[in-house]
């Protein structure tokens, strides 16, 4: 929703002497000020929609909730997902082929605290994600292999081969 405009590019001001409002302009470099605010309104509202362009991240009820950035790849025989995730271990990673695609769903939590002379320092966060691919054709589960090095995810996920033997059936028309 935009804000309504305070301000209008013509105000009216009694003058003394004068029946009736006269018009006073503003300063001519407002409009620059109603400018950046409408674009801050538009900025807002397609972050409220559709989740901003520039970060990975959800805005729902004032919490940040993360959005690993991924990369799929069709390269044939396989799909090769690649998946940025800083500061997940591979103890922290549930990785699931399911008949409709992927899950990947990650659990972190880090603490780190400072006690000084004249101070105490603690700060805690905890991050979670849960994402589902699907993928155009069938994988084979069991040859999937995944690898976790430097916060980098790759998974490469073997296709099922075509099955070329079924024979061709008879459809009677009626």
């Amino acid at each position: 929703m935009m804000r309504k405009q305070k301000k209008t590019d013509l105000a009216s001001k009694p003058e003394e002497g004068v029946s009736g409002p006269s018009l006073v302009s503003r300063d001519s470099w407002d409009w620059f000020q109603d400018l950046d605010r409408w674009f801050d309104d538009l900025r807002t509202e397609f972050e409220r929609k559709l989740g901003s362009p520039l970060t990975p991240f959800d805005r729902e009820a004032g919490l940040a909730v993360r959005r690993p950035l991924m990369d799929l790849a069709d390269r044939g025989s396989e799909y090769v997902l690649t998946a940025e995730l800083p500061g997940v271990r591979k103890e922290d990673l549930d990785l699931r082929v399911t008949p409709d695609g992927l899950e990947l769903a990650a659990q972190t939590s880090r603490e780190k605290e400072e006690n000084g002379r004249d101070y105490a320092y603690r700060e805690r966060a905890y991050e979670s994600f849960h994402r589902r691919i699907a993928f155009p054709a069938e994988v084979v589960a069991d040859r999937v292999d995944a690898k976790l090095k430097d916060g980098v995810l790759e998974v490469r996920l073997p296709k099922k081969a075509p099955d070329h033997a079924r024979e061709p059936v008879q459809v009677r028309v009626e």
